[in-house]
């Protein structure tokens, strides 16, 4: 039955099959960021808890080395 099908059926069914591949080896690669991505939202939510703690002059401060002066 194979033999039945034209150029383009069989070059469709490949492009799908590849792209199905693809897709697995990136959802798999998802897997493996997924916990440095939690790690970095928690860095994230500590430093900002921590912003709001900061005294005037250590804000400015803050700024200062964000801008690199």
């Amino acid at each position: 039955m194979h033999g039945c099908r034209s150029a383009k059926v069989r070059k469709i069914l490949q492009l799908e099959g590849h792209a199905s591949r693809l897709l697995a080896e990136y959802e798999g690669g998802l897997v493996g960021l997924a916990p440095s991505k939690h790690k970095a939202e928690q860095c994230l939510h500590r430093a900002r808890a921590l912003k709001v703690t900061l005294t005037p002059s250590e804000l400015s401060e803050l700024r200062s080395a964000r801008s690199g002066v």
